[in-house]
């Protein structure tokens, strides 16, 4: 009975994994397909590199935003009264239930530039719209769930003697939440914020109603499509999955440092305060 239902696990497991790489291999042979030339100056086209540059560096700002404030809200989650932290993480998940055209409508009507903000904005010579800034606000609301709710249940798993113990030891609450708290939690934490900074590159619908202009990448793979279908994509499809694995292959070497340098450095703190109170 047990080799008939590991079996059925084996072939469950086995669909959704050919599911998942059919189509990574399938864009591989199809390159086969294209003369290399064509490949070439598909690969070199400005407006491919300029809208992948755009995705980058947007994508970039937008995890560093999360990243400032989203930890601390994490923190807040993983430290506060469970009635309260419930809203938050309901509050925060949201724009993961939402569909991203829908949150690029939300985002429209508070930052359009008919809005009291996108006016007050445009009086003082900044767009909110048709513009890296409105690129960034559609980016922010899409991926800061990714990098709050892994936080915090990264900092949860954080056991609370550890920070009381820095705190005997002489450490105010900030230099506990860097040194210690941080370091522990170092694992979800990196893992968040690499995948919101890979999901913030990709992202289409929030950017198409906030700036379609200028393109980021998908909008520009997205306009090649309509123009000239996969043969003018398929050059842009493989520098964006080739981001992708490098990012998750950094995430997968950092998550295999972070246990052992957090339990080092936690080790130092404690061990350097408890050879000074000995003497």
């Amino acid at each position: 009975m047990s080799s008939l239902f590991s079996l059925l696990l084996l072939i469950l497991g086995l669909a959704l994994i050919v599911y998942i790489i059919l189509p990574i291999l399938g864009i591989l042979l199809r390159i086969n397909l294209l003369q290399k030339g064509d490949l070439i100056i598909n690969l070199l086209n400005p407006q491919t590199i300029s809208s992948l540059l755009l995705s980058l560096q947007t994508a970039t700002a937008s995890t560093v935003i999360c990243i400032v404030t989203g930890i601390p809200l994490a923190y807040l989650i993983a430290r506060s009264n469970p009635k309260f932290t419930q809203f938050l993480r309901i509050a925060m998940a949201l724009p993961l239930a939402i569909p991203p055209l829908i949150s690029g409508a939300l985002l429209l009507n508070v930052y359009g530039e008919s809005s009291p903000l996108g006016i007050l904005a445009q009086s003082v010579g900044i767009r909110t719209t048709q513009s890296p800034l409105g690129i960034i606000l559609a980016q922010v609301f899409v991926i800061s769930p990714f990098v709050v709710l892994t936080a915090s249940a990264g900092i949860e798993k954080v056991d609370r003697y550890y920070e009381y113990t820095s705190r005997i030891l002489g450490k105010g609450p900030a230099l506990t939440f860097v040194n210690i708290t941080i370091p522990l939690a170092a694992k979800e934490i990196v893992a968040g914020v690499i995948l919101a900074w890979i999901r913030a590159v990709g992202e289409f619908g929030a950017n198409v109603m906030m700036a379609y202009n200028p393109k980021t990448i998908s909008i520009q793979l997205w306009e090649y499509n309509a123009l000239g279908g996969l043969k003018l994509v398929i050059p842009g499809v493989l520098i964006v999955i080739l981001f992708s694995f490098v990012s998750l292959a950094f995430w997968f070497w950092v998550t295999g440092l972070s246990k052992s340098s957090s339990r080092s450095r936690m080790a130092t703190t404690f061990g350097v305060h408890h050879y000074h109170d000995q003497n």
